[in-house]
């Protein structure tokens, strides 16, 4: 008879439940209480930030920061009116509305602008500061609605203004169907380019300019008529046109200025020189 075998089942022991400390369970409660308080002091962030926005908002949709006055600075030939008016924005106009690109846009495109800025000044000022165009040469203006007259352009060939007198001006040759803000062609642009290049003294001697087969010549207001050919060494070629011209003054016949070549001007004298 074999030995009998007991076969028993076994069962890992029993863990007796721990008990937390008093201290432990004090610290994890504080622990606890701590990640809530955080937590209240983020949503209170949080909420303070979006009413912060909305107060600014609402602040500056408000009459206290609306547009009070336009200021404009250099405005000298163009009328100030036209300038507030090209801005787009009065008063009344909330100021944070202002569009400062479409104004600048607007300003510029006036015939006398050249270069403008627009800032806004809280809490309701909008500053224009203006550089205007200045006027180098006029063309007689032929317009078929309304009365002729004379254009002011400047050294881009930009017509400024059309007066009734002809202001005192080179002109240039013909006749031109052309109106304020507008621009004259290429060939006009580079006579006026060279005159806008040109020292004041010979410049404010020309009458006329004209196109000769040498290029650009300016014909003065005493009949005599100086080759300038292309706009290099202007201020050369302008010393040795005055310089000749003041000698040339007791030479009977003396008429034409050739100063291609400043350092060697050619001075032509006698018949068919006009």
């Amino acid at each position: 008879m074999s030995p009998r075998t007991d076969v028993r089942e076994w069962r890992p022991p029993t863990e007796a439940p721990v008990i937390a400390h008093p201290r432990m369970r004090a610290r994890r409660a504080e622990v606890a209480r701590g990640v809530n308080r955080r937590r209240v002091r983020r949503l209170k962030a949080v909420l303070g930030v979006i009413c912060t926005i909305v107060w600014a908002l609402v602040a500056l949709r408000s009459p206290l920061l609306d547009v009070d006055r336009v200021q404009v600075v250099g405005a000298d030939r163009v009328p100030v009116a036209d300038v507030t008016r090209a801005v787009g924005s009065g008063p009344g106009t909330p100021l944070i509305d202002v569009d400062l690109n479409g104004a600048r846009t607007g300003v510029a495109a006036l015939p006398w602008v050249d270069e403008v800025r627009v800032t806004r000044h809280w809490p309701g000022t909008i500053r224009i500061v203006v550089t205007e165009r200045h006027e180098v040469a006029t063309v007689s203006a032929v317009r078929p609605d309304e009365a002729n007259g004379w254009a002011l352009v400047d050294a881009d060939g930009r017509v400024l203004a059309v007066t009734a007198a002809r202001p005192d001006l080179p002109a240039l040759p013909g006749e031109r169907d052309v109106a304020p803000g507008q621009a004259l062609d290429d060939d006009d642009q580079r006579a006026l380019a060279i005159l806008g290049d040109l020292p004041t003294a010979l410049r404010s001697a020309t009458d006329t300019t004209a196109d000769g087969a040498d290029g650009l010549e300016l014909v003065l207001d005493d009949g005599f008529r100086v080759v300038l050919g292309d706009g290099d060494d202007l201020v050369a070629k302008a010393e040795a046109a005055i310089a000749v011209r003041q000698h040339a003054e007791t030479a009977g016949g003396a008429c034409r200025i050739d100063v291609r070549v400043p350092t060697a001007p050619v001075l032509t004298t006698g018949r068919g020189c006009a």
